[in-house]
């Protein structure tokens, strides 16, 4: 019963300790601006590692959802026949690839044109998920994205000329074939260069044409077996992309690297923090160790104490950073209009919104690292602790 009583006592000694603001006043600034450093280093790097996770989801789902998560070149119809058997709720999209001008009174755009028949538009998810098209039967039939359109200021059912480069070379260059399309549809996949850059045209108005024939596979989620494809030439979204997924990766790392070192700097505040208050409490922990109470039981209020804050401090900051990576797009918005800056710049960074995606390991991995560093920060100042001897002290 003496040993319970005596440890609720120590219980009790540590949380006066942390909530006595009256008595310890640079106590308690110490410990809020340490408590400050944790939370906000963890807010921010689960801030930034899901933002950086949705930006890469994103942009793999709408790279590979417009170009296909496989491309293959000069396809085996035969063979082509036979994987289509095998796979019937995968999407094969035989299309044509040209480089091509247009041009009006508001500017000129340089442009990818693929040409497909009709039906196989809507195979491509991408462009089918959000598309505004009229109903009526035209044979030059055009869809363009929403950049585009907003670019050149055309709306659906106006004309757009499209300019192809010809075989015969002139002093200048190629001879420029035109073409007048009627815009039947405007997409919107979401990813800047794709509603700029990428338009989809009649496959029979463009069957002369020489131009590159593809047939883009799209997947969508299923599972396939890449051994059906031996002996043709085709290329997946990662052997087209490998740069920018390796980049992504290495960016990703670099930047979970540098945000980490904001938690370790926390943790060196929590360090200081608990050094002063050790000092501060010099003659506290002498009366007690001349009182026979160990040196463990004493360096426990201490380290409770510390972990203690340490503790809510991580809590609060995983709640914060959750808070901020579901509401990213307010966060910009507000950051942007605070200092008159756009922050995200849809023509450099791809997609037209912020993305985010939480991942729970992230965020057990984040929590781990951030209570393995407290706990490390506050066990080395209890150290100081064995070195007081109270008997020198006393005499």
């Amino acid at each position: 019963m003496r040993i319970l009583n005596l440890n609720n006592t120590l219980h009790k000694l540590s949380f006066s300790y942390i909530f006595n603001f009256k008595k310890d006043k640079a106590f308690s600034v110490s410990t809020i601006l340490s408590s400050l450093a944790l939370i906000l280093g963890i807010s921010i790097l689960i801030t930034v590692m899901s933002v950086m996770n949705g930006f890469r989801e994103q942009l793999v789902e709408s790279l590979s959802g417009v170009n296909g998560d496989i491309t293959i070149y000069d396809a085996n119809k035969d063979k082509i026949k036979k994987i289509q058997e095998k796979n019937p709720s995968i999407s094969f999209v035989e299309n044509l690839q040209s480089r091509v001008i247009t041009s009006n009174e508001n500017g000129i755009e340089g442009l990818l044109m693929k040409s497909l028949n009709k039906e196989d538009i809507y195979k491509i998810p991408k462009i089918n998920q959000n598309i505004f098209e009229i109903e009526k039967n035209i044979d030059n039939w055009v869809f363009i994205g929403v950049e585009l359109a907003r670019s050149l200021n055309l709306k659906v059912g106006m004309p757009i000329q499209i300019n192809i480069p010809g075989n015969s070379m002139t002093i200048l260059g190629p001879v420029l074939n035109s073409r007048q399309l009627t815009i039947k549809g405007i997409f919107n996949t979401g990813v800047y260069d794709f509603d700029k850059y990428f338009i989809f045209s009649n496959i029979d108005q463009f069957k002369n044409n020489t131009s590159n024939k593809v047939i883009d596979v799209y997947l969508n989620n299923k599972n396939f077996d890449y051994r059906d494809l031996d002996g043709l030439n085709y290329s997946t979204w990662e052997d087209q992309n490998q740069t920018l997924a390796q980049a992504l990766s290495t960016e990703k790392n670099v930047m979970f690297v540098i945000l980490f070192f904001i938690v370790v700097i926390s943790s060196f505040t929590i360090i200081s923090n608990q050094i002063f208050f050790i000092k501060e409490k010099y003659k506290d922990i002498i009366l007690l160790k001349a009182l026979g109470i160990k040196q463990s039981k004493i360096c426990f209020i201490f380290f409770l104490n510390s972990f203690f804050i340490s503790f809510f401090s991580i809590v609060i900051g995983t709640c914060l950073g959750l808070l901020l990576s579901t509401n990213i797009d307010s966060v910009e918005n507000f950051l942007s209009y605070l200092l008159n800056f756009e922050l995200w710049n849809n023509e450099i960074r791809y997609l037209t919104s912020m993305p985010y995606s939480i991942k729970l390991n992230d965020i057990v991995f984040i929590v781990s690292i951030s209570l393995f560093s407290s706990l490390v920060a506050s066990y080395i100042p209890i150290l100081r602790i064995f070195r007081i001897k109270p008997n020198l002290i006393l005499r």
